[in-house]
Parts: C-alpha cells; sequence; structure tokens
C-alpha cells in the first residue's frame, strides 16, 4: 500500500547482505485478549516484552523494527539464538504460571538460518520470510527452528527436538525442513486450544502470510507491523494518559512551590511584628521608668522644702527666746512683755517640734525612693565600645555603639551595613550591676532579626552575650566616658 504522505524517494542505498539468524515472535490470541480487555492486556505484554528483551540481548540478540505484539532479532549464531529463545519462553511460563488463565500470554518463535537484506532499520528476504512462516506452526510458549538451524546447534545443546518434516510455504521456492522444540515437563495451558485449532488455521495462517508477503515484495515483516497497528494506537493512548498524569503532576508541584512561597512570606511578616511588638514594649517599659522618675524627683523636692522651713521655725523660736531673756534681765517693767514673749517662743517653740515631726515623717516616706534612685543613678553616662557577630565563613564582624545609661533604661542605635536601616538595643540595668538587652536588627538578605544578651556591669566595663533569632552570636563591651 502507498503511503500518500512519505517523503519524496532518495537515492537508493547499496544493498548489503549477511548471513544471520533470524528470530521472529508474536503472541498468540492477542487479537481475542485486546477485545477483551485492552489496558490489562496491554500492561500483561509490557511486563513479558521488558522480560523478553532483557534475555535477547544477554544473548547477544539484535531487536529490529517492532509493531504491534510482533518482535524481530538478528543473532551472529544460532547457538546462542535457540538458547535465547528457550530461556525466554521458560521465563515467560514462570510468570504465566502467576496469572489467572484467562490473563496468560504466550509467544510462538521461530527461528530461521539464511542470507538477509538489510534496509535502513529492517531486514528483509527470505531468510526473514522463513522465520516468520515457521513460527505460524510453533506452539503456543513452544519454538520451532528450521534445517539450517538444526544443522548448527546438534550436537552443542542438549535439547528435545522433534522432527515436524519438510514444509512448504506460499512465496518460498523449496519445501523447508521444520523442527520443534519441546518440553514435556512444562504443559501449556492454551496448547489444548492450540492443538485443535492447528490443523484447521495452519492453511488458512500459511496463506495469508504468503498473500501479505506477496503484496510487500518480499518483506514478511510487514504482515505483523499491520495487524499490530491497533495495538500501537493503544500504547498511544496509554503514552497520551501517561502524559496527562504527569502534566497533571507537574501543575501539583507548581502549586506546592506557590503555597510555600507564600507560607515563607507569613512566616517573616510574622517575624517582623514580632520584633516591632518587642520594640513596642520596650519603649513602654523605659516610659514607665521615666515616669517613675519624676515622681521621686517629685517627692524629694517637697522633702527638702518642708525640712528646709522645720528649720527656719526652729531658728525663729530661738531668736524669740533670747529676746524674751535680754527683756527680762533690763527691767523688772519688762517681765510682763518678756512673759509675752515667752509666750510666743513657746508657741514657736510647739510649731518647730511640730514641723520637725511633719520633717521626719516626709524623710521616712521618700527614704525609698530617694535610695532608689541613688542606686542606678550612679551607674548613668555613655557607654562607648562596640558590639561582634560572626558572618557566614565563622569569621568575627564588629562594629562601634554606644550605650546610653538614664536612671537603670539602656537604649543604643546604630546604621545597619547591610540595608542602611536603623538597629537597636533597649534594656535595664540593676542597681547590682545586672545588665539585660533585647535587640533588633537585620540579616546580610535584608530580613528583620531580633536577639537578647544578657551580661553585667564591673567598675566601668559593661559586657554582654547572646544570640540573634537566626542563633547568630551576639556580644559587645563598652566602657563608662567621664
Amino acid at each position: 500500500m502507498q503511503n500518500d504522505s512519505a517523503a519524496p524517494a532518495k537515492e537508493p542505498s547499496p544493498i548489503e547482505r549477511r548471513l544471520a539468524t533470524i528470530l521472529m515472535a508474536d503472541v498468540y490470541g492477542y487479537s481475542k485478549m485486546m477485545g477483551e480487555d485492552e489496558e490489562r492486556t496491554v500492561r500483561i505484554f509490557r511486563a513479558h516484552r521488558a522480560v523478553f528483551d532483557e534475555l535477547l540481548l544477554a544473548h547477544r540478540g539484535r531487536i529490529f523494527n517492532t509493531a504491534g505484539d510482533a518482535v524481530l532479532a538478528e543473532f551472529p549464531s544460532a547457538v546462542e539464538a535457540v538458547r535465547s529463545a528457550t530461556e525466554i519462553q521458560a521465563a515467560l511460563r514462570t510468570r504465566n504460571e502467576q496469572l489467572p488463565e484467562a490473563q496468560r500470554m504466550w509467544f510462538r518463535i521461530g527461528i530461521n538460518l539464511g542470507d538477509v537484506i538489510i534496509q535502513g532499520g529492517d531486514l528483509l528476504g527470505d531468510g526473514v520470510n522463513i522465520a516468520a512462516r515457521i513460527q505460524t506452526i510453533a506452539e503456543p510458549g513452544g519454538v520451532c527452528i528450521s534445517g539450517s538451524v538444526y544443522d548448527q546447534i546438534q550436537n552443542k545443546l542438549t535439547l528435545e527436538i522433534g522432527q515436524l518434516g519438510e514444509k512448504s510455504f506460499k512465496n518460498i521456492a523449496r519445501p523447508v525442513r521444520t523442527f520443534s522444540i519441546t518440553d514435556h515437563g512444562a504443559p501449556h495451558p492454551a496448547n489444548a486450544r492450540w492443538s485443535g485449532e492447528r490443523r484447521g488455521r495452519l492453511a488458512a495462517t500459511a496463506g495469508m502470510a504468503a498473500l501479505v508477503a506477496a503484496l510487500a515484495g518480499g518483506g514478511g515483516y510487514w504482515l505483523y507491523r499491520d495487524l499490530g497497528l491497533k495495538a500501537a494506537e493503544e500504547s498511544q493512548r496509554t503514552a497520551e494518559k501517561q502524559r496527562k498524569i504527569e502534566q497533571d503532576q507537574a501543575v501539583a508541584a507548581q502549586k506546592e512551590t506557590k503555597l510555600l512561597a507564600e507560607l515563607q512570606g507569613a512566616n517573616d511578616a510574622l517575624t517582623q511584628a514580632e520584633a516591632g511588638k518587642r520594640k513596642a514594649e520596650l519603649d513602654r517599659i523605659a516610659a514607665e521608668a521615666a515616669q517613675r522618675e519624676a515622681r521621686m524627683q517629685s517627692e524629694l523636692k517637697a522633702t527638702k522644702d518642708a525640712l528646709a522651713k522645720a528649720e527656719q521655725s526652729e531658728k525663729d523660736a530661738a531668736d524669740a527666746r533670747k529676746v524674751a531673756g535680754v527683756s527680762m534681765e533690763k527691767s523688772p517693767l519688762a517681765a510682763k512683755k518678756a512673759a509675752a514673749a515667752e509666750r510666743r517662743a513657746a508657741s514657736a517653740e510647739a510649731k518647730a517640734d511640730a514641723d520637725s515631726k511633719v520633717r521626719t515623717q516626709v524623710a521616712t516616706a521618700t527614704e525609698g525612693g530617694a535610695a532608689a534612685t541613688k542606686g542606678p543613678a550612679r551607674l548613668d553616662g555613655a557607654y562607648i565600645g562596640r558590639m561582634c557577630s560572626t558572618n557566614p565563613d565563622n569569621s568575627p564582624r564588629c562594629w562601634g555603639v554606644t550605650l546610653t545609661v538614664q536612671h537603670g533604661t539602656i537604649s543604643a542605635s546604630w546604621l545597619n551595613r547591610f540595608n542602611n536601616q536603623q538597629s537597636h538595643a533597649n534594656g535595664s540595668i540593676a542597681s547590682d550591676g545586672t545588665v539585660k538587652l533585647a535587640l533588633d536588627g537585620y540579616s546580610m538578605a535584608g530580613r528583620v532579626l531580633t536577639g537578647t544578651a544578657d551580661g553585667t556591669l564591673s567598675g566601668d566595663k559593661l559586657t554582654v552575650a547572646g544570640h540573634w533569632s537566626n542563633n547568630a552570636p551576639i556580644s559587645g563591651t563598652w566602657s563608662l566616658t567621664q
């Protein structure tokens, strides 16, 4: 049959001939199995072909064009071809024993040694046609060989070989001596059906093969390619399904990647929000400390004013007593005036005593606040030093930072070298020198980082150590400026 879509014929290549051992195989009852369940049949055929191809290659067989359920292979040795065929049938028999009887798939194999023509990826000529003819008379699960093959393997292989006599095939000029390789120890369930059909189908099968061979100009192999067209189309449909599954899997992978990216973005936003929340909390703590300090300063001033007033009252009383004494000494007539002055002095003294009591109570009430101010306030000042972390290669990275300490509150800021954004340190220092810092900054990739560090103030030296949120270490050392 001419293909209208074929490309224009090129200059024919020189004809190449050689002597070769040809193995031809197909599946017995393949069309019926496809009609019953196409997908199941294709799956079983693929599994059988994997075993088939592996054993062919193990015996140096070279696979030529295959289509549908047909297999065409060439061997450099007749012995290796027969060994390969018998091992294939034994292996497939084992596989079939694991399947229900209706799903068992049996190959028929024919082998011939003869002259062939090599044309591109095809093998042509009587050597191929004879292998195709004798394959049709092989039993399912069996092997049929030509006389030329038998002559090469006799006395070289230990096999049970039965003579089938000379067989005549259409378009084959001479009768062909045929032999059957059987294994009586391995019955094939398909053989009973085959033996009943064999005589009735043998002539029709041979005639059909001869007719197609005549139409193809001696290319018997093309019969198998045409018969396998339906299976090839089914294989194509199966491949399309597989591609659809792979495309769906790729789409699912893309969706998963997108979801992972969104999750990472949400995590980054959460980290930033937590850093902002912590900074706001530190600002609130600093504001409360400033309010407490202002309140203590006000109470301290009120206490000092009360003490000054009490001291002035006591001084006025002493002056009054002194005046009264002088007056009494100068004139008895001034006794009455002195008595009045004495009463005023007593009144002033009583007032001084009352003021003194008030002063004592106020001093007692504010003693705790004054003491609290006296503690952290002594640590106030500017502390100059630097902070250090590590690069990804574990080399140190340090930068200058000045801490400001005021009434027990620590604050600092510096310009981040990676993105020119402000980084901060906020914390507190207790009267016993215990230091706590909360940090916020940026990584080399520009992501927000938070961190914590603890330390102590000893003399004029302040030191801390801790970690960033990415587990990178952080440390710092400062000295109080005078």
